[in-house]
């Protein structure tokens, strides 16, 4: 089978694919990502939240997620159809020549290995670079090894391993020596030859591939092993590509035209081979189907059941296959009969066709007269005792005129003649060879002696040779005038093989149509035991006899290309133990047909993600349901039925996948959906539909009517309930309201205090003629103006802008303090500036305090810092810390001034904090201590300020 933008694919560049959990197909395309899940293909593009659709490889970790991969600053995964990507911190654009995974990361990238930094439910999750040894040459001028030496790196154990000409170094995470190993491998730095990447892991086996082979190694058992492309796949010369793919169970490894499968020892335990105009790159998925992709010609899938048969005479149209004396026969149209030769397992040209466009007609065995015959468009061969002869005729009892009559389409042996059917006619030749014409007839087919009767078949139906005539049926009977294709007597029946109207049993006495083949073209009967096999446009049927009602017997198994034919349409078909060989225009298909793989079940499922389904309301009057058939090469030939119990206990045929129930009364159904495929293996899947009935359907109806007046009255009472509910909810809401507007009103004001500090300090700045002094003083102080107006207005700031306000805020005042104040800022790395936030305007009061009340009273220099740290998701600590006189001293000198004064800022700062906390947003603690009661060595004051937000 092959898929291309005919068949739904964006494009027929696809770079990559992979197979999920759930048996999914995904690709990667240059037209984006692609679903195929057997029936249809499901494209992901920009559109869905791709960075770009050029996708150049996939991968599905231990999760489930589809990860893609593309030359971009974002990847991501897919999952439950829905796309989430990531970026690296710095937006570095990686270009992933190379995807593996371990047991808790996909990792991937070129020269850098990268890896999800943070959990997916975070959404400032991002790729952070993991490793990267480009820019670091000391591990390789202290072990003089080759830049390009090749390396790979194992996330697992944080192990370094390099290849030397003559050893193998390991390194630990920290780059040190842990292993030195001997060996002498044939080490290139040449073009590495993977698609996707010089570095691969599995299953602690690390492998990459260069120019001449692949190399490995065991970080369990620290060995190493190098196999060349010949000794791999068997090829000679260098392959223009190499991919490989991982399982937990193998290593699979591809070049073009090959497909091998390691084990975890490196044992190959299976090879593949596949036409490289199939596409370059192959990859077994748990069904055993190999799909196949190219960069031009979309994607191949070749079956399990192909894999598994057999062909031979490909190209051939094979119109004849038998065993005649115990040598399988076959007869090719144009090139005569070919005989299987065992050793070569091929089919040899024994007897060729000299005219070179001969049709062949049959080949038969007659094992009561011990008769055998080769029968061709142009000479039929008559085979006894193990000599072959060709056969000729005496015409009119003419010893002179010995000729071959040609266009022969059947022969029989009875009674010492041979009976032939012709294109013309039927002719009689006796044991001496000489030829009587008993009646000429054109369109005559097949001949056959059943019940002492010779019967003569072809497009104008049956006849019966009687006394040198053909007879034809009675008006009534329904082979009068049906075409016939193929005669089989047997002990019992006649069974007769029509153009269209599949097979019916005949004797003297009556005929039987066995319904089950109506519509079939049936070019071939074999009966073994109470089977029939038919060879038919429609692939091969077996048909399983109802020896009882001979008219009922059932289709019980039908092959198609799907299961390994190479075309449906079979010509003739030979049965030999288990083995069916099927001809066709292009070939022979030998199948085994007690293979495990026409055993298996159709993987039946609901699109629902409910066992059971609730209906009410109006939704129960239109019930509609979906299921499908995970199934790449087979959704042609499975039959669906369904039924609804306990309404329904009959199966019902149904062509669509979608099924619709209306008006249902009330109550828990079953619905049983039964998927049956072409060899009579079933699934049945079970969605329970819960049909909620309406209140007036309800059997305690009428107990709620005799307790109306009771409901009534606590109705009443659950409305005023309610309304108090409401009335209290409300009023909460206006609470917050208000909290609101006084937080906004709060945040809008400026501190007197620190405004009067600015204006005298830039009046005595003017009064001692220091303009230059007065104009940066004057100039910071309105742009600080500005950022408390801006940031007023606003009830969260980034955590940078808050930093940019206190930084300016503090400039400010070490010009005021001439120069005798210092101040560091510091944020902790896991904090993103930009992106995480705190309510505005909070610190800017706590450090206000620090100067004008910790330090404003030392006389030599004082330092204030301000750190910033994470604790965890959404929530920080900021610790200001002052080196002034603390606040047990600065309370003393306030109790003792004559103004009294109190502090604005420390006054809506407590209120902003009560407000905050109570607006159910933050949760806000806040804590001030003097330093000396913590070490009585110095003094000054900290203040701790923890909030997290709590939405």
């Amino acid at each position: 089978m092959r898929y291309t933008t005919k068949q739904g694919l964006p494009t027929n560049h696809i770079y990559d694919l992979v197979e999920d959990d759930n048996g999914i197909i995904w690709m990667a395309t240059m037209g984006g990502v692609v679903k195929y899940n057997g029936e249809n293909f499901k494209t992901f593009t920009i559109k869905d939240g791709l960075p770009n659709n050029d996708i150049w490889a996939v991968d599905v970790d231990y999760q489930g997620r589809v990860w893609y991969f593309s030359n971009s600053a974002y990847q991501g995964y897919i999952k439950n159809d829905s796309v989430h990507k990531f970026s690296t911190k710095d937006k570095e654009t990686i270009k992933p020549l190379f995807v593996f995974k371990s047991k808790n990361s996909i990792w991937f990238g070129d020269n850098k290995l990268f890896s999800l930094a943070k959990s997916d439910r975070d959404s400032n999750a991002y790729l952070k670079n993991q490793i990267g040894l480009n820019g670091s040459t000391s591990i390789y001028k202290e072990f003089s090894l080759e830049v390009e030496s090749p390396y790979f790196y194992n996330p697992e154990t944080k192990e370094y391993v390099f290849f030397q000409k003559n050893k193998v170094l390991v390194f630990d995470y920290n780059k040190k020596l842990k292993q030195k190993i001997p060996a002498t491998l044939p080490v290139q730095y040449g073009v590495w030859r993977n698609r996707i990447g010089t570095m691969a892991l599995c299953n602690q086996i690390g492998f990459f591939a260069r120019d001449n082979g692949v190399y490995f190694f065991n970080f369990k058992t620290y060995t190493i092993h190098y196999k060349t492309y010949k000794t791999l796949f068997g090829i000679d010369g260098i392959p223009d590509f190499f991919e490989h793919k991982s399982t937990k169970a193998n290593i699979q490894l591809s070049v073009p035209g090959h497909l091998i499968i390691l084990d975890n020892d490196l044992n190959r335990i299976a090879h593949y081979t596949y036409p490289k105009a199939l596409g370059r790159m192959g990859f077994k998925d748990s069904k055993g189907n190999i799909w196949l992709t190219d960069f031009t010609k979309g994607l191949s899938l070749l079956t399990n059941a192909q894999l598994n048969a057999e062909y031979y005479l490909q190209g051939e149209k094979v119109q004849a296959i038998n065993e005649i004396d115990g040598h399988l026969m076959a007869g090719v149209y144009g090139k005569g009969f070919f005989e299987f030769d065992f050793k070569s397992n091929s089919f040899k040209n024994t007897i060729p066709d000299p005219s070179h466009h001969s049709l062949i007609y049959g080949i038969k065995s007659d094992s009561i007269n011990q008769y055998d015959f080769l029968i061709s468009h142009i000479q039929t061969y008559v085979l006894k005792d193990g000599t072959r002869k060709l056969l000729k005729y005496t015409a009119n009892n003419d010893p002179l005129t010995t000729v071959v009559f040609t266009t022969n389409k059947d022969i029989i042996y009875k009674d010492k003649h041979f009976y032939i059917a012709r294109s013309g006619g039927v002719i009689k030749i006796d044991q001496e060879g000489y030829a009587d014409i008993v009646q000429l007839k054109q369109g005559l087919l097949r001949i056959a002696h059943f019940k002492n009767q010779i019967y003569v078949a072809g497009t104008s139906g049956l006849y019966a040779l009687k006394n040198d005539s053909l007879v034809r049926p009675k008006a009534s009977h329904p082979l009068r005038d049906m075409s016939t294709l193929s005669l089989l007597p047997t002990q019992k029946h006649l069974y007769v093989g029509t153009d269209g109207r599949g097979v019916y049993a005949y004797t003297k006495n009556s005929i039987t149509h066995l319904k089950a083949t109506d519509d079939l073209n049936i070019k071939q009967i074999i009966k073994k035991g109470d089977i029939l096999w038919l060879a038919t446009q429609k692939g091969v049927k077996k048909v399983k006899l109802n020896v009882n009602d001979i008219g009922n017997s059932t289709i019980a198994s039908s092959f198609y290309e799907a299961d390994g034919l190479l075309q449906n349409n079979t010509h003739a078909i030979y049965i030999q133990d288990s083995l069916l060989y099927a001809c066709s225009d292009i070939g022979i298909s030998k199948l085994n047909i007690n293979s495990s793989i026409y055993k298996k079940q159709p993987k039946l499922y609901f699109k629902t993600k409910k066992d059971t389904l609730d209906f009410r309301g109006s939704d129960r009057d239109n019930i509609s349901l979906s299921f499908s058939v995970n199934d790449y090469k087979n959704q042609d030939h499975i039959n669906y039925t369904y039924r609804l119990l306990p309404n329904q206990k009959q199966w019902t045929s149904t062509t669509t996948k979608t099924l619709n129930f209306n008006n249902l009364s009330p109550q828990l159904y079953t619905l049983e959906v039964k998927a049956t495929d072409q060899h009579n293996n079933t699934n049945i899947q079970k969605q329970y539909l819960n049909v909620i009935p309406k209140w007036y359907e309800s059997t305690l109806a009428w107990v709620w009517f005799l307790l109306t007046f009771l409901g009534l009255l606590g109705f009443g009472f659950y409305l005023i309930k309610k309304q108090i509910q409401r009335k209290a909810q409300e009023k909460a809401e206006q609470e917050k309201r208000v909290a609101g507007l006084e937080l906004q009103a709060l945040r809008s004001q400026m501190n007197p205090h620190f405004v009067h500090n600015s204006l005298n300090a830039i009046q005595y700045f003017i009064q001692r003629n220091e303009v230059k002094l007065s104009e940066e003083y004057l100039s910071k102080f309105a742009h600080l103006i500005r950022l408390f107006f801006e940031y007023s207005r606003q009830q969260t700031i980034a955590i940078g802008e808050e930093i940019e306000l206190l930084t300016h805020y503090l400039d400010i005042e070490k010009l005021r303090f001439e120069e005798k104040l210092n101040y560091k800022i510091t944020v902790c790395e896991n904090i993103d500036t930009d992106e995480q936030r705190i309510p505005s305007m909070l610190l800017q009061p706590i450090v206000e305090n620090a100067v004008n009340h910790g330090l404003f009273h030392k006389n030599d220099m004082g330092n204030v810092t301000v750190v910033f740290k994470q604790l965890e998701v959404q929530k920080y600590q900021v610790t200001i810390t002052d080196d002034g006189i603390g606040i047990n001293k600065a309370k003393q000198l306030f109790n003792a001034s004559s103004k009294n004064y109190q502090s604005n800022s420390s006054a809506v700062l407590k209120e902003r904090l009560e407000l905050l906390n109570k607006s159910k947003n933050w949760d806000i603690t806040y804590n001030m201590q003097d330093i000396s009661e913590i070490d009585t060595s110095k003094t000054g004051t900290v203040a701790t300020l923890i909030f997290k937000n709590i939405l």
